[in-house]
């Protein structure tokens, strides 16, 4: 029972850092200052806020996947 869980926690931690990494930060601040581009409301701040959350997207992704993985795998030796 250990090793299933163990299973689902690694799949859990890669999906989360996917949508966390992936989406939340990396894709959807560029579709946003896109929507911002095209109403014409596009200000720097809108413009250093979405590169910054693009510069961290995959350390924020990795350490969750990596924290996750390093769960998973200990509860799959016991």
């Amino acid at each position: 029972m250990k090793k299933i869980i163990g299973v689902v926690i690694i799949i859990a931690s890669i999906v989360g850092a996917i949508y966390l990494g992936g989406w939340i930060l990396f894709i959807k601040p560029i579709l946003d200052a896109c929507a911002a581009f095209d109403d014409g409301t596009l200000t720097s701040t809108v413009i250093v806020i979405t590169i910054i959350k693009c510069i961290i997207a995959s350390a924020v992704g990795g350490v969750i996947a990596d924290i996750g993985v390093s769960i998973g795998s200990f509860m799959i030796q016991e």
